[in-house]
């Protein structure tokens, strides 16, 4: 069968029929991805517009400050800028309802760790921050005292980071910043604000029930756009409640005033549990972070006044897990009264509790506080449990805190926060983490003692540490500046329930210039610093130089790193002729600022008078480089060259000091007796 012979032309025809075709799909297909492109762009674009808004919004609020430094820990700007701080304004991050925002001590730490340095971090709220002595009151330089003396080797740092009205929240967002200052021991006293510290169940800061979705809120605190958002939206509630005629805080209330939300919350009610439950989470995911980082972590029992603090509240319709009322709290703290005069302590004490836990306002933790701070002890390795509660109950009349050691219902006195201070040292020294720096080691034999219920305990406080009380030098400025603290506190809510009583600071008249600068510190806002300094200066005039000293020893205590406080409290000592006690004080403001005239004249001379002639005319030539015309000073460096049997140096600055005071006392029989040697 004969085939057709092939058309080249159709061929060809068919061939560019496909290679159109192809080249159609082809455009088609760069049209199609052009599109696809395209859409994906717009899209992106689209998608990324509320994110450049938001990186830009975030850029321009962190360059124009907004909210000022947020970070736990500043730069205060002392010496070279070595230091680190607390930083005053952290707590801004948690107080978004309330004007008034508490800070935190002033404890200086270096900036950069050596393996010298032993660092130790305080946590918790107001107690832990030692309100109302606040400074030396602190239990924690009760516990750096003790440590540094008992390890010699190690530069001891206890930086407290205790704050106001804060919960367990805000312990667990500073953990991690407290992580990055490298820290060898934390100790916590905390759990009183689980229900009125910020973001606490019954307090006005307050988001819910849910510690999980608390702790990513605070997470997001650390953008400044979301701080923005927020102030934004309380700002826009609080004025649409002022036109529904909400009712507005008053400006002048307390902080504990301004914080509460919830004036009646029953025991064992459902808010009740939700702070037990909020503490123990929070407590739990603090401790797993420090423990993870093999971090050892002291946790103290909490203490109160449980025989002369009646309950704020009672809850009248409180019913039990039973669904049977509860008692009345007043009621039962009266049963407690009546017991304690009959001489039943034991019941007595456990009434106290009861009326304690059935106060309608939480302001003392419930005793089920201190049970989870036992649990969580046991529960993990590297936690060590520090008994204060007990401890208070040692050094208590019939073993019932009370105001012996408390100022009203929470806050203990001075010897309250060095029985505190003295607990942690303790328990921390009878740590064998410790006991490769601790010289000499405690004997831990005599520190145990028998308990009523025939357990072994450790002794609390040992009699050793009895000295440091005194070396806390609260003097009778810092006790009335405690005075008018509490004072103030206790003419307000909840110890007063009417606004209308006239504050005591109108027509108050003060005992005298400590309580006058108290009352101005309190009240005025006058430094605490300034008034130490000022008050110091008014005892020499008046010629009470124990006094000064005390309130220069405070200074000192407070601010080690500033040489000045040294060169005052020296100042006292060598108007007294005691050149042995002032030696050290002055070496020590040396140390700090060695370019100050009178530091190095005064250090120079004593010097000379010990016979260390080369040391003496050395720190004299360095105050004559500062001071050049100073009489007292070439005069010392004259005496210093007439010991060294350098006549001639000796007379020819005689002559210098005649020039400059002929009648300084004692320089022409000290010529004459020069010219004498010469000749």
């Amino acid at each position: 069968m004969s085939r057709k012979p092939l058309d080249s032309k159709k061929i060809g025809s068919k061939k560019k029929h496909r290679s159109i075709a192809k080249e159609r799909a082809s455009a088609e297909t760069v049209r199609s991805t052009r599109s696809n492109k395209r859409t994906i762009l717009f899209y992106g674009i689209t998608a990324a517009i509320p994110l450049i808004f938001f990186l830009l919004l975030e850029t321009g609020l962190r360059w124009g400050n907004y909210m000022g430094d947020l970070a736990l820990f500043s730069d205060p700007g002392i010496g070279k800028n070595e230091y680190y701080l607390p930083n005053p304004n952290f707590a801004a991050r948690y107080f978004f309802y309330t004007k008034t925002v508490p800070s935190p001590s002033i404890d200086v730490f270096k900036q950069e760790k050596t393996p010298d340095i032993y660092r130790v971090f305080a946590m918790g709220g107001s107690s832990a921050a030692g309100y109302p002595y606040g400074f030396n009151g602190t239990y924690s330089r009760v516990v750096k005292d003790i440590l540094q003396d008992r390890m010699p080797n190690k530069q001891v740092e206890v930086v407290n980071v205790g704050i106001s009205a804060i919960s367990s929240y805000t312990l667990y967002d500073q953990v991690a910043e407290i992580l990055q200052q490298k820290p060898d021991a934390i100790l916590i006293y905390a759990g009183h604000n689980e229900f009125y510290g910020a973001l606490g169940v019954g307090s006005n800061e307050n988001l819910g029930g849910f510690p999980w979705f608390v702790r990513g809120y605070l997470k997001l605190q650390q953008y400044k756009t979301f701080l923005l958002l927020r102030n934004t939206l309380v700002g826009a509630g609080k004025w649409t409640a002022s036109l529904f005629g909400a009712q507005e805080i008053d400006p002048n209330a307390t902080l504990m005033e301004r914080i509460i939300n919830s004036r009646s919350i029953a025991l064992d009610g459902p808010k009740h549990q939700l702070a037990m439950h909020q503490f123990d989470s929070n407590l739990s995911a603090i401790l797993e972070e420090f423990t993870q980082q093999g971090i050892p972590v002291w946790l103290g029992s909490l203490a109160s006044n449980y025989k002369d603090q009646a309950p704020f509240v009672d809850v009248p319709d409180a019913l039990d897990a039973q669904e049977q009322p509860l008692p009345l709290a007043s009621t039962i703290f009266q049963e407690g009264q009546s017991l304690l005069v009959n001489g039943d302590a034991d019941a007595a004490q456990n009434q106290f509790a009861y009326a304690k836990d059935l106060d309608g306002l939480k302001f003392r933790a419930p005793e089920s506080i201190n049970q989870i701070i036992r649990e969580k002890a046991t529960e993990y390795e590297q936690v060590h449990y520090v008994p204060v509660y007990e401890t208070f109950v040692e050094h208590s009349p019939n073993g019932i805190v009370g105001n012996e050691l408390m100022l009203e219902h929470l806050h203990p006195n001075a010897k309250g926060y060095f029985l505190m201070g003295a607990s942690f040292a303790q328990a921390m020294l009878e740590n064998e983490r410790l006991a490769e720096w601790v010289h000499p080691p405690l004997n831990n034999k005599e520190s145990e003692r028998q308990t009523g219920n025939g357990l072994i305990e450790q002794n609390l406080i040992k009699q050793e540490f009895e000295a440091y009380e005194q070396g806390m030098y609260l003097s009778d400025f810092d006790h009335r500046v405690a005075y008018h603290r509490v004072r103030t506190l206790k003419q307000g809510f909840p110890f007063v329930l009417s606004n209308n009583a006239r504050p005591y600071q109108q027509g108050y008249k003060p005992t005298g210039p400590a309580d006058s600068l108290a009352f101005l510190a309190v009240h005025a806002s006058k430094s605490w610093d300034e008034s130490k300094v000022e008050l110091g200066g008014i005892y020499e005039r008046n010629n009470e130089p124990e006094k000064a000293f005390l309130e220069y020893m405070g200074l000192i205590r407070n601010q080690p790193w500033n040489d000045s406080p040294y060169v005052f409290a020296a100042r006292v000592r060598l108007n007294q002729n005691d050149f042995e006690a002032a030696e050290p004080l002055l070496e020590q403001a040396y140390s700090i600022q060695p370019k100050e005239g009178y530091t190095t004249k005064m250090l120079g001379a004593i010097m000379v008078q010990k016979g260390d002639l080369e040391r003496g005319i050395t720190l004299l030539l360095e105050s004559r480089a500062l001071s050049p015309r100073d009489p007292q000073m070439l005069y010392n460096l004259s005496g210093a060259y007439g010991l060294n049997k350098n006549y001639t140096k000796a007379l020819e600055i005689a002559e210098e000091v005649i020039a400059i005071n002929p009648n300084f006392p004692g320089i022409q029989q000290w010529k004459a007796q020069l010219q004498r040697a010469l000749n």
